[in-house]
């Protein structure tokens, strides 16, 4: 896979050579993508056995959460992983997207399943952590067990947590870990949207959501 733009460079080469890599900025700037397709790479290449995608199921004023979804268990997990079949279906096959999801080699984990776990010879993509309180981003990162990597993904701009738990654990991350050796962090802005011409458009008719129409710094 070749990199758009400097951003994704820096974003590869850290989801590569660190423990922890946190992206963060604008929708559009493929950070999901990235982040699966390095730990695709990684499991191709037999360094690791297993890739876990963390997002937390908060609902949106007006939604169903996930207990209200119809069908079963299958049935209420889908539109959760839909990002990663979205982001697998511009560098694989649908057949073998298919079968990684259909295996669990890629398995959706809610955040409350987490506890008492350890997450071994894994690529673990925590997305939406904007979402997360700090307690659950924790909670995440302590799952890390031997030849295990992680990307904090996230956009402080889309929260959709009440005020009333404080903080978002994405943010709070950037304070606390941002600093350790073995953490990069890549913060993407509106010059590396490349969705859409349309999309990076919006965006930037957005730009008071950030502060500046280039900062989207946390």
């Amino acid at each position: 896979m070749l990199a758009r733009n400097a951003s994704q460079e820096e974003a590869l080469n850290s989801l590569r050579g660190n423990t922890l890599t946190i992206l963060t900025g604008p929708p559009g700037t493929a950070k999901t993508l990235l982040s699966l397709y390095v730990a695709i790479e990684m499991l191709e290449e037999r360094v690791i056995s297993k890739i876990y995608y963390i997002k937390p199921i908060v609902d949106v004023v007006g939604e169903s959460g996930l207990g209200f979804l119809p069908g079963d268990i299958k049935d209420k997990i889908n539109p959760h992983i839909a990002p990663v079949r979205d982001a697998l279906a511009v560098f694989m096959s649908k057949t073998r997207a298919d079968y990684l999801i259909e295996k669990k080699i890629i398995e959706f984990l809610p955040i409350e399943h987490l506890r008492g776990r350890s997450l071994n010879n894994s690529f673990i993509i925590a997305d939406e952590m904007q979402n997360a309180i700090p307690s659950s981003v924790f909670t995440i990162l302590t799952r890390i067990g031997s030849n295990a990597k992680i990307s904090l993904i996230g956009d402080t701009a889309q929260r959709d947590l009440s005020k009333t738990f404080g903080g978002d654990g994405l943010s709070d991350a950037i304070r606390r870990l941002s600093n350790l050796s073995d953490v990069g962090h890549i913060n993407f802005t509106t010059d590396d949207v490349c969705r859409s011409g349309f999309a990076k458009a919006v965006i930037m008719r957005y730009y008071d959501l950030y502060g500046s129409k280039n900062s989207f710094s946390c």
